[in-house]
């Protein structure tokens, strides 16, 4: 009777393989997935290796593939604590990924953002392991330990249905920072417009237009801009009056700041108006914008022009048809 051998599947052995060479880099003997806490210990010394500028690059190359190769329950947890840190001056991680990391990790302080956010994204960004990402995540939930930190699982978990309840419970929660319960109420509309439309849209009249950021280098945000936004984007069920109100306040408050910067002397452009103006079109299928081939919108100031025309249409229609749309 012949012998069969069974041969590891393709994944084992890439663990295999990515444990080996963590060995290699850590000076630890290799068991592919074994403790995880010593496990995770391990990961951390390979991190530091990735985070300092004075790895050769040969290491450093080796270390990066190895720490991809780490399952999700390993790698995770032991990025989680450099993201809860957050960024220089309050930036969003998306303005410090890395161009290239091999060569960017040697730049004090930016660097090290940089790498961690590169290597964050990329475990995030793996398809066929978003049910362990989810998991992972779903257990930091417990210890945020930052703002930084619950925006960062807001956002790896934004399209989880694992993850609604909890979603759900901290935009609901009136105490949590504004800018998490802003990020959540957008999160909740993508999962379920229908079911969360009436309680974000309440919760976009409430919210300031500006908000400034805390930070050493503090610089404001449109937190309803942003629900507007995809309040307009999500027109599932008919057009809400409110959401026209809503739109048409940051219109006309737009407005406002531009003429009073140009009594100071500043010319501002219309373009700031012209975003409003153009959101609002979209939602009511109007036509408040110009056809781009005519006369209005060509020349060296097309543009200024075709989005002055956008604005002022869309005011005059508003000027004619608010009391269809009043609360």
């Amino acid at each position: 009777m012949p012998t069969y051998i069974t041969l590891p599947s393709v994944n084992s052995l890439r663990r295999t393989v990515a444990w080996l060479g963590f060995a290699l880099l850590t000076s630890f003997p290799a068991f592919p997935e074994g403790n995880v806490v010593s496990d995770e210990g391990r990961a951390s010394e390979l991190l530091l290796k990735l985070l300092s500028g004075d790895t050769p690059d040969e290491q450093w190359s080796l270390a990066e593939k190895v720490f991809e190769g780490l399952p999700p329950k390993i790698a995770l947890p032991v990025l989680f604590p450099q993201i809860a840190k957050g960024v220089p001056f309050g930036e969003s991680y998306a303005a410090y990924n890395c161009y290239d990391p091999l060569q960017d990790h040697k730049v004090p302080g930016w660097g090290e953002s940089c790498v961690v956010n590169w290597l964050w994204c990329k475990q995030l960004a793996c398809l066929h392991r978003r049910a362990e990402v989810s998991k992972v995540l779903l257990e930091l939930w417990a210890h945020p330990i930052s703002y930084s930190g619950q925006m960062a699982l807001l956002n790896g978990l934004c399209a989880s249905v694992d993850a609604e309840s909890r979603i759900a419970a901290l935009f609901g929660d009136t105490t949590a920072d504004i800018r998490l319960r802003t990020e959540a109420a957008v999160c909740l509309l993508g999962q379920d417009e229908n079911r969360y439309h009436r309680a974000v849209v309440a919760f976009a009249q409430q919210v300031p237009i500006r908000f400034t950021q805390p930070g050493p280098m503090p610089y404001p945000v449109n937190l309803r801009r942003i629900l507007f936004d995809e309040l307009a984007r999500h027109r599932y069920s008919g057009i809400d009056p409110a959401v026209v109100r809503i739109g048409f306040t940051l219109l006309l408050d737009e407005t406002e700041r531009r003429q009073k910067a140009n009594k100071s002397g500043a010319k501002v452009s219309y373009y700031g108006e012209f975003i409003y103006a153009n959101a609002l079109n979209a939602y009511l299928g109007t036509k408040f914008v110009p056809d781009q081939k005519q006369r209005i919108c060509t020349g060296t100031e097309g543009n200024e022009r075709c989005w002055h025309s956008t604005v002022v249409n869309a005011i005059d229609w508003w000027s004619k048809h608010q009391r269809e749309y009043a609360d």
